[in-house]
């Protein structure tokens, strides 16, 4: 048919796996069917895409479960990612105004986590040219595992205190981290677009500048000295499963109902 319209064949064709939930077959009779807009709707579209392309390899068959879907979501996009550009954020604003102190490529002259980050940066590229989607993601999330390892390593919270030259290997710390963190937006962003663009926003670029970006701004060096950082807010919040919110209530009530109550002023004669 196509090729009598005049139309060239397809060169490539896509085959998609089985999903099943909670390792049985979905099916009407069965009351089980997953729907993908409750999911969006309940989750956001990040999380949603993030956990199909991360959880199921592309072509294979794969599984469906919220308990598992929130698990992964709340430790690699909260916990990972959102933490350790918060809390980095946060030091940079209460030891430095918000400000970099140094260019990104002189801060990490000869530094080791620079060149973790560039061959991870470079891993990802393949893997996304395979259209292997699980392993660029698992890739660029090792970005984040491995910045907040170098974050607690070099405990900056602790070097600030101490003032002088140490005071300076803290402030180019934060400047490394957050440089991870602007190619870790960058690299994830074709599977989470959302979060991706707060993460640029956080660290001092417009949206035109985030929609502007290819991959070749995974390079190494991006920010720079005198560059102002955003208010640090989180950028993906932590999802609460059924347990958790009835222990969280539970827990509440309980307070509330073991509170002594006020004594009461004695009646005067």
């Amino acid at each position: 048919m196509l090729m009598s319209a005049g139309i060239g064949l397809p060169k490539m064709v896509f085959g998609h796996g089985f999903l099943t939930k909670d390792g049985m077959k979905m099916g009407k009779s069965l009351g089980n069917t997953l729907e993908p807009t409750d999911l969006v709707q309940r989750f956001g579209s990040d999380a949603v895409r993030y956990f199909f392309l991360r959880e199921v390899e592309f072509g294979n068959d794969g599984d469906y479960s919220e308990e598992r879907f929130i698990r992964m979501i709340n430790a690699n996009l909260a916990n990972t990612i959102g933490n350790l550009l918060n809390r980095t954020l946060g030091l940079l604003k209460k030891n430095c105004q918000s400000t970099l102190a140094v260019d990104s490529d002189i801060a990490a002259e000869g530094n080791e986590f620079k060149a973790a980050v560039e061959k991870l940066v470079e891993k990802a590229c393949v893997h996304y040219q395979k259209l292997e989607l699980s392993a660029a993601c698992e890739t660029v999330l090792e970005i984040g595992n491995a910045g907040n390892l170098y974050i607690d390593g070099q405990a900056p919270w602790t070097l600030f205190k101490q003032g002088g030259t140490a005071f300076e290997t803290a402030a180019k710390d934060l400047v490394i981290v957050l440089e991870a963190m602007r190619i870790i937006s960058i690299a994830l962003s074709p599977i989470t677009p959302r979060l991706s663009l707060k993460i640029y926003s956080q660290l001092g670029y417009t949206e035109e500048q985030f929609n502007a970006v290819s991959w070749s701004d995974t390079k190494w060096g991006g920010l720079k000295a005198g560059q102002v950082m955003a208010q640090a807010a989180p950028i993906f919040a932590r999802i609460e499963d059924g347990t958790e919110a009835e222990t969280k209530s539970a827990t509440t009530k309980k307070v509330k109902k073991e509170k002594t109550p006020k004594s009461k002023s004695p009646v005067e004669a």
